[in-house]
């Protein structure tokens, strides 16, 4: 009975599912022979009015020709009575208009309209025109006796087809169906047993989509116990390894100040055995032992809050063994042990020291652009105090003939010379000094400034080079890089007062994506690595990591000031690499300077040696523009001293209104700081318009984004870095003036 209704089930199921094709199918098998018939008839009907017309075509001419119009009637009249046309006329416009049967009474089939010609075909005199319609009646008739055939027959086709794919089914689908249906209940719980057979006759059944539907069922059944039995597995692993790979997990007996508890996670966190853990005095041994550089007082809040009962979480720094420094998050839980009655803690910890260390480095770059902020602006200042004062020093040394004073002003300018390069050095630390990169073998400088190195060095040190021979070029200052490198020479020269080995060493470097990721402000990519290093006393860790701070020196008063390595971290990271110190007390200490690798060959800067006479400046015109009071007299009376006209104004907006009462300036000297919402270079863009002969010099003790952009100096321009002398000024001069005279060219 169940069977029964299933089928017949199914068998429903299956005539509401072939209904609709069925009729879409009687639909189209009387569609499409309709279309087809309907063209058939339409191209014959148009054929034997065509076929007609040609063929009465001149016997109707002569007709017409000859004004026989009752033998043209008859003709006429033929066309409708032979069955080809509905309706035939013939019309002149005129006097002549004959028809036959009904014109437009009938909805037009086909219509043919052809010209009378007199005398001929070849004749070009029309005497009329010729009109034949065919009614459509004709074709749906033809159409209509083939269709009725067609839809029988395609009804009686599609029905007994259908029929027979029902009873087609029935046996080959609908029990196989049904066979599948009942052992997969039967067998739900227990795929194991499942087995489908389809072959319930004394012929095995061959091979089909239901066969192969009973070899995927069997399959996914295999897979799925396949899939079983990896999960338990793979559960098991999981369950293992959650046990090692979880955060480190111990429980301590408050009472017995003994671990009770400790997974293997938590022991090798401290590099000990878990019976070592075990075993150890946690408050005589382990704590104090490993917790020993911990703030006292941060131990002292932690016990606090446990004797409280209440929970502490936080970050703690852990000594290891070996001296090895390591953070732990901790989560510490008193509660009571239900076992002993004892009062315990849980305690849950996970090591961050790769992210402690990250965020160090971060802080510590953060402290670092701040301190280069500040030192920026204030060698800005000082640099315009030093420009003051040897400006007039070397003003006063013009006028002075006695050799004493002389030498007492010399004094003084050299002592504004040290602090003009106290303020350079605080301006590499602060990122801030221009830079004029090019392409350069780092090697060959090396070997053209061993010589200076040697020197700085003196005689107890032993000086190597050391570079390889396939070096990559380098892009960077490399004046800037010579005055790093001896910065660091020094560093290392006072390192080893007893004498020692000082290596330099030059080679070819990649800093990987994961060397990048554990570094602030670092790269990955191709650099060309230079390391200084020496055999000295070598620096702890807490003295690294103020190394790089400016005026940090471990040396003694007056033995240095703190700004050789500030510099060389400066210098590195405005030149797109990177500074790494290492160092280890006793041993020495080795400081990596991480330049970027040349990818084209750029050409090195012009050298415009001065000559050594003073060339003659008298009748040039100088616009001069300073906003310090003090330094625009100052560079005025330098200039006038050299034989230059001086037109001076303090801001912007007052040389553009200067220059429209000047018909000639040859040297346009601008500071790049200035009042009132106009810098130098937006002044000196609006002047040279005016004065495009002009050749143009900055001033600056300290230049943001308005001729250096990227910690680079834009091409073409010259700059002079304030404090600076008069020989300076009349190199900026000639260099400007060439720089002028070539653009013009």
């Amino acid at each position: 009975m169940r069977l029964r209704s299933f089928s017949t089930g199914i068998r429903r199921e299956i005539w509401r599912a072939i209904s609709g094709p069925m009729l879409g199918l009687l639909v189209a098998a009387c569609l499409i022979p309709s279309m087809i018939y309907f063209s058939i008839a339409e191209a014959r009907l148009k054929e034997r009015v065509d076929n007609l017309a040609n063929a009465t075509l001149a016997t109707m001419q002569d007709h017409i020709w000859q004004y026989d119009l009752e033998d043209a009637q008859q003709l006429l009249d033929s066309y409708v009575e032979i069955g080809a046309v509905t309706a035939a006329r013939v019309s002149d416009g005129k006097f002549i208009d004959l028809t036959a049967g009904t014109p437009g009474d009938y909805v037009t089939g086909y219509s043919l309209e052809l010209p009378l010609y007199g005398g001929g075909q070849s004749s070009d005199v029309e005497i009329g025109t010729l009109r034949l319609e065919a009614s459509k009646s004709g074709i749906w008739e033809f159409i209509l006796v083939r269709i009725i055939a067609t839809i029988v027959t395609s009804a009686v086709f599609v029905f007994f087809t259908a029929f027979l794919a029902l009873r087609l089914l029935d046996r080959t689908l609908l029990q196989p169906v049904l066979t599948i249906s009942d052992t997969l209940k039967e067998h739900s719980g227990d795929l194991g047993s499942l087995n489908i057979d389809l072959d319930d006759g004394p012929v095995p059944r061959p091979r089909d989509e239901l066969t192969g539907l009973v070899d995927a069922i069997h399959g996914m059944r295999d897979q799925i116990l396949s899939s079983q039995a990896v999960l338990n597995a793979s559960m098991s692993k999981l369950t293992h390894v959650a046990h090692f790979a979880r955060l480190g997990y111990a429980t301590l007996d408050s009472t017995l100040d003994r671990f009770v508890d400790c997974d293997p996670a938590f022991a090798s966190a401290f590099n000990m055995s878990v019976q070592e853990v075990l075993d150890v005095d946690v408050r005589g041994e382990f704590l104090g032992r490993f917790l020993r550089d911990e703030n006292p007082d941060r131990l002292n809040s932690i016990r606090a809050r446990l004797h409280k009962g209440q929970m502490s979480e936080g970050v703690l720094k852990f000594t290891l063994n070996n001296d090895e420094i390591r953070y732990f998050r901790h989560i510490i839980r008193p509660f009571i042990d239900k076992v002993t009655g004892h009062s315990a803690l849980e305690i849950i910890i996970l090591d961050v020291t790769e992210q402690k260390i990250v965020e160090e480095q971060l802080l510590q770059a953060q402290k670092l652009d701040a301190i280069g902020m500040l030192t920026g602006g204030v060698a800005h200042d000082f640099n315009n105090l030093l420009a003051i004062i040897s400006g007039n020093i070397e003003l006063t040394l013009l006028s002075l003939e006695s050799p004493q004073e002389r030498a007492f002003l010399e004094v003084a300018l050299s002592a504004v010379g040290s602090g003009a390069t106290l303020t350079q050095q605080l301006l590499s630390f602060a990122r801030k000094q221009p830079l004029s990169p090019t392409h350069f073998d780092a090697a060959e400088l090396m070997r053209d400034s061993s010589a200076l190195f040697d020197t700085s060095v003196g005689e107890a040190i032993d000086l190597e080079i050391v570079a390889d021979d396939d070096l990559w070029g380098t892009f960077a200052d490399p004046e800037k890089l010579k005055t790093t490198l001896l910065n660091l020479v020094v560093n290392s020269r006072d390192a080893m007062p007893d004498g020692g080995l000082l290596t330099i060493e030059i080679s070819n470097c990649r800093l990987s994506e994961e060397y990048a990721a554990s570094h602030v402000d670092v790269s990955p990519g191709e650099y060309v690595r230079i390391s200084v290093n020496d055999t000295g006393y070598g620096m702890s860790q807490e003295t690294i990591q103020h190394a790089i701070e400016p005026f940090f020196t471990t040396k003694g008063v007056g033995k240095g000031t703190g700004l050789g390595l500030p510099m060389a971290f400066g210098f590195a990271k405005q030149s797109d690499g990177h500074l790494e110190v290492y160092s280890e007390l006793g041993i020495g200490t080795s400081v990596k300077l991480y330049l970027p690798r040349s990818t084209e060959e750029d050409v090195p800067p012009v050298n415009r040696n001065r000559g050594k006479q003073r060339p003659d400046f008298t009748g040039m015109v100088v616009l001069l523009i300073e906003d310090n009071t003090d330094l625009r007299a100052m560079f005025k009376t330098m200039l006038v001293s050299m034989g230059c006209v001086v037109r001076d104004a303090e801001d912007g907006p007052k040389a553009l209104k200067m220059a429209e009462t000047i018909s000639q300036v040859d040297v346009i000297l601008s500071d790049v700081i200035l009042p009132r919402g106009m810098n130098g270079n937006e002044v000196v863009n609006r002047l040279t318009p005016i004065f495009p002969e002009a050749a143009v010099i900055f001033m600056s003790g300290f230049s943001e984004n308005s001729i250096i952009h990227n910690g680079r100096l834009d091409p073409e321009v010259t700059l002079l870095q304030k404090p600076f002398g008069a020989d300076e000024l009349v190199d900026a001069i000639m260099s400007a003036r060439f720089l002028a005279l070539k653009q013009r060219k």
